[in-house]
């Protein structure tokens, strides 16, 4: 079974037949972890996402997928995603089945059945602690015992759960050999007929010791027993409660669900920090500057009136010792402007009308001297021709115009700051450098760790995320046609202006680099932190090739990898490089120019990424599409429980994001190849950059303890090296 082979069974995304195909492809990648992989071509493929660059090839044997094979993943990765699928499986049944879990404790049920329950929440912290024992393990041998260990306690959960639910009406499979059984032994035919015949083309054996061989068939044996218990857990969250469950089950209110039922969708998973303080808005403003999507506020000029409000309304809202002109003039005012989702087109996949706003908000820092200097929120404009909503106007009213905000501040996210401009914007520099730099070139050394994973989880991207009718299709607010339009604008406003996508220069072509006006900014404070550690890291790396000015245009290799970017048959870039030509002429530029590559693969995906598991998984604080039209009369009381998605809605909400949002596999500066071990000059600027990390990290930690909420996001230990989930 292929990555898109599946059928969608039912109207919304993340179905039982995604994750049982995840699990089968998964399977196949532990299957293949016995090769050892030769090279193969990189080729430009522009009809995925067109017209960006992204990465073709022959489908794979027994895999199928459309990759070089050396881009497939180690086992580390692929235990660690079977661990958050597993986790994900356990929290979806158990709030599908909630009252009864409730029940067993709340009414009084006998003594053995309350000793299971608590004994199931100890099984899923042994599922949680095995996600540190995969990052830590250091060879396929401990990779096999953890392996072994997560295919045991996911059966003795999924026992416990069959066992401890007897008012389900479960109805497993009554023939003796499961859909799962048979999918996972035709695997086993497929790839052992290839493996004995010799016809995996590039894909090589020989290399394999009978110890690795022994090891990955121990490996394929556990996860076998994963992948049984993941089929029983999705079987009883898709099997029909008893009537009497009926009664109590989670979403009774589903067209109109309450706050309560959107938290009882975390059972086994933790309902996260956001959901108590959500409708704060100091909190609303400072997700601007610390939420998934910190990249929207910019400062308002002299010259602009963005949003009409009175002096009176400001200094209601803001403070009598302050105006409205005065914060203007002192560059105080800011405002998130969601224009680019003007044009998109409203949505109604799986089965519901969804609407989608563009709105304008506008937002304040008190001046010099107040007791607090945190944003604080004006005024909201839905669309440019409804009217202006201030928190003068009712709590309601005023909750709902926040959630619209925060509904296109979502979609904006997904599309434009996560997919577009990290993972699709690498993209095109991972298959030049894999094309024009030999394997031995410095900068290809340098810049590989930088690369693993990201063409993988893109191709998983446009084979199944933005797919029609698929996980983006199903929760997003637009049509997918739409989305994936606007995905391609928000990359190529990038790759079309590499000099101007440099981290230093976007904040202030946003004028929000003052610290003095803008002084509460934890993603741009903690985010240059990061720049200039990497930034010393790659000049020290660099300056140890190039000592002179020739050197560089002298690397023919170096300049036919800036050459291939800008080429409309590569990368497809501009303004990348010192000429019109793509050539790279300065030391200075090329560092620039390979911090800004870093920095957004390791740094800019974690602070757009991460956000995803720790916040977006609840949905009411981020939901990713309003359900009926916003307010146009201010004077009339709005619903704010009809605009947010149903219950079902949350569930897929909650599965899709905190997968992607979960899943850690390396860290920055920790560089596995010994390459930079080997050469003196290297080691010791190596080991200054892990240095300066761990600083950073207690930099950050200490500033944590006197922010509104604590911003993990850019913690040096929380970011992978790399774009890999």
């Amino acid at each position: 079974m292929s990555l898109t082979s599946h059928v969608i069974s039912s109207s919304s995304g993340l179905t039982k037949s995604d994750i049982q195909s995840l699990l089968v492809l998964l399977y196949k990648l532990v299957k293949f972890s016995k090769a050892s992989l030769q090279y193969m071509q990189y080729e430009y493929n522009y009809n995925y996402i067109p017209p960006l660059a992204m990465t073709g090839a022959l489908p794979l044997p027994v895999i199928k997928v459309e990759l070089p094979a050396q881009e497939l993943p180690n086992l580390k990765w692929v235990l660690s995603v079977a661990q958050k699928i597993t986790l994900i499986l356990v929290n979806d049944t158990v709030s599908s089945f909630s009252s009864f879990f409730d029940r067993s404790v709340s009414f009084g049920l006998d003594d053995d059945d309350q000793s299971d329950n608590l004994s199931l929440n100890t099984k899923v912290q042994v599922l949680e602690d095995i996600e540190q024992k995969i990052q830590d393990a250091e060879s396929n041998q401990e990779l096999e015992k953890i392996a072994f260990d997560l295919a045991s306690i996911t059966q003795e959960i999924t026992d416990e759960i069959v066992a401890a639910s007897p008012s389900i009406e479960v109805s497993f499979a009554i023939e003796e050999i499961s859909d799962f059984d048979r999918q996972i032994m035709a695997v086993d035919e497929e790839f052992e007929s290839h493996y004995f015949h010799g016809n995996l083309g590039d894909i090589d054996f020989s290399a394999s010791s009978n110890a690795e061989d022994s090891i990955t068939d121990l490996l394929s044996s556990a996860f076998k027993k994963i992948i049984n218990s993941d089929a029983k857990l999705l079987e009883l969250e898709n099997t029909e409660p008893s009537s009497i469950e009926v009664e109590f089950s989670i979403g009774t209110s589903a067209n109109k669900p309450s706050f309560e039922d959107y938290n009882k969708l975390f059972r086994k998973i933790s309902l996260p920090e956001i959901s108590s303080r959500f409708q704060e808005d100091l909190v609303f403003a400072y997700m601007q500057v610390a939420g998934p999507n910190p990249l929207m506020l910019q400062k308002v000029s002299e010259q602009e009136d963005p949003l009409q409000i009175t002096d009176e309304q400001y200094q209601q809202i803001v403070g009598t010792s302050d105006t409205l002109e005065a914060a203007k003039r002192e560059g105080r005012l800011y405002k998130a402007d969601y224009s680019k989702l003007k044009n998109m087109e409203n949505g109604n996949f799986p089965k519901q009308q969804k609407y989608l706003y563009s709105p304008l908000a506008l937002f304040a820092v008190p001046p010099s001297g107040s007791p607090s200097r945190s944003l604080v929120p004006l005024a909201i404009q839905c669309q440019p021709e409804h009217p202006v909503f201030t928190p003068l106007n009712g709590k309601e009213n005023w909750a709902i115009a926040k959630s619209i905000v925060q509904m296109a501040d979502s979609n904006y996210h997904e599309l434009i700051s996560h997919l577009g401009r990290t993972h699709l914007f690498i993209e095109p520099f991972v298959i030049a450098t894999k094309r024009r730099l030999p394997a031995n070139h410095h900068l290809r050394i340098l810049l590989e760790p930088h690369f693993e994973g990201t063409i993988l989880i893109n191709y998983g991207a446009h084979k199944i995320l933005v797919a029609n009718g698929r996980e983006v299709d199903a929760i997003l607010a637009g049509t997918i046609e739409s989305d994936r339009q606007l995905t391609v604008e928000g990359a190529q406003d990038y790759l079309h202006h590499f000099n101007n996508a440099m981290f230093p220069n976007i904040l202030s072509s946003r004028g929000v680099d003052n610290t003095s006006q803008l002084p509460e900014y934890p993603y741009r404070d903690d985010g240059l932190l990061i720049w200039n550690a990497i930034q010393k890291w790659v000049r020290a790396y660099l300056s140890s090739y190039y000592t002179s000015e020739p050197q560089l245009l002298a690397d023919q290799a170096l300049q036919n990898w800036a050459k291939e970017l800008i080429s409309e048959q590569g990368g497809r870039l501009q303004n990348f490089g010192e000429d019109a030509n793509g050539t790279i002429k300065t030391l200075d530029y090329l560092i620039d120019a390979v911090c800004t590559i870093i920095f957004t693969a390791s740094a800019q995906h974690a602070a757009v990424n991460f956000p995803q598991g720790e916040l977006m998984t609840y949905t009411p604080a981020f939901p990713l599409a309003s359900y009926s039209p916003a307010p146009t009369n201010p004077d009339e009381p709005g619903d704010l429980m009809s605009i947010l998605p149903p219950i079902e809605q949350a569930k897929t909400q909650l599965k899709v994001t905190y997968l992607l949002g979960s899943v850690y596999y390396t860290q920055l500066g920790q560089y596995s190849n010994s390459y930079f071990k080997s050469k003196p000059q290297l080691s010791s600027a190596l080991l200054t950059f892990q240095n300066e990390l761990k600083g950073i990290e207690q930099e950050i930690n200490q500033k944590n303890r006197k922010r509104i909420m604590p911003y993990k996001f850019l913690l040096p230990s929380q970011i992978p090296q790399s774009i890999n989930i």
